[in-house]
């Protein structure tokens, strides 16, 4: 059964909950966000039809993030390419850019790396996106940071979609508002919900 909630209880909802995940993640050390971080790279490269896509788009952590860097890193040698979020301007928001090396990016908005040199992609192009969130819940819901960076980013994306998070950012039930992205698999250090199949 789908929570209901009026629109400024939705919001206050998504706020407080934002807050008290953010607060836990933000408590995480250097070595349990490596700890946490590893074995939810363990877990994606042990599903097949995940790493048997060409082309994907991933996020460079902030703030105690699921680290990424190790599985860019994978997808690279195995050959896969790889497409980063990139800031253009206020007025036109994000785009899709080629990833070419970790020496090659510069810091964007909020201090998130991106590339020095964007070379912008058409999102269909993709195959899979693997993105961050604050939280998601069992049906896949993604609770971001209020600013509406994925949920417009993704909006016309069909390919597979998966969000990393902390086994403690996974939740039962979170409030979706219409233009809130959902994920198609939702993997943590020990839960995996995987709408995909």
């Amino acid at each position: 059964m789908e929570l209901k909630y009026t629109q400024s209880a939705l919001l206050g909802e998504k706020l407080l909950l934002r807050k008290r995940i953010l607060s836990q993640r933000k408590a995480l050390s250097e070595r349990q966000v490596a700890a946490r971080g590893d074995k939810i790279f363990q877990n994606l490269f042990k599903i097949p039809f995940i790493v048997s896509k060409k082309k994907f788009l991933i996020y460079l952590p902030v703030n105690n993030e699921v680290d990424t860097t190790s599985i860019i890193k994978n997808l690279i040698r195995i050959k896969v390419d790889v497409f980063l979020p990139a800031f253009l301007s206020k007025k036109l928001g994000y785009a899709v850019s080629k990833f070419d090396d970790f020496e090659s990016l510069v810091a964007g908005p909020m201090q998130i790396l991106q590339p020095k040199r964007i070379e912008i992609v058409d999102i269909g192009f993709l195959d899979a996106a693997i993105i961050p969130g604050v939280a998601f819940d069992r049906r896949g819901v993604r609770l971001g940071y209020g600013k509406g960076v994925y949920d417009k980013l993704l909006k016309s994306f069909k390919g597979l979609k998966i969000g990393l998070a902390y086994d403690f950012q996974i939740v039962n039930e979170l409030p979706k508002e219409e233009h809130d992205v959902t994920v198609d698999i939702v993997l943590g250090e020990n839960l995996l919900i995987n709408k995909a199949t």
